[in-house]
């Protein structure tokens, strides 16, 4: 009876931990010229998102691109539009942000992509 009892608990534990693990975020977009790829351990949520961005050509990894980020929140009633630039910054074969999604609602992301004169912008939205 022991050993059963200590083995629901231990499966009990399992199960509360993965419940409170929260999935990860990846997004792929694929423009005319760059394919761009943004994960993040957790979903987009309000305050920081953590964002790691790799950049693709012909499917070989760019990391002499400059990258921006745009966040924009359109207008609702008694609220003004919002529109947000993240610093990007490069690292290694990456590139890295923090993107502060300030309130819930609908969001629309903007990635440029601009290298050796090529350039692209990429797009998605999400609610919060």
């Amino acid at each position: 009876m022991r050993k059963l009892t200590a083995l629901l608990l231990v499966i009990t534990g399992f199960v509360l931990f993965a419940c409170t693990q929260k999935e990860g975020f990846k997004k792929e977009l694929t423009g005319q010229k760059f394919k761009v790829v943004i994960v993040s351990d957790q979903p987009p949520h309000v305050g920081i998102n953590k964002w790691k961005i790799k950049v693709f050509k012909n499917g070989t990894p760019v990391n002499d691109a400059e990258v921006k980020i745009n966040g924009y929140m359109p207008p609702m009633p008694g609220m003004p539009e919002m529109s947000f630039d993240y610093p990007v910054k490069r690292s290694g074969d990456t590139y890295e942000s923090d993107v502060n999604l300030s309130m819930g609602g609908t969001w629309q992301i903007t990635i440029y992509v601009n290298r050796n004169g090529e350039e692209e912008k990429l797009k998605f939205g999400f609610n919060l």
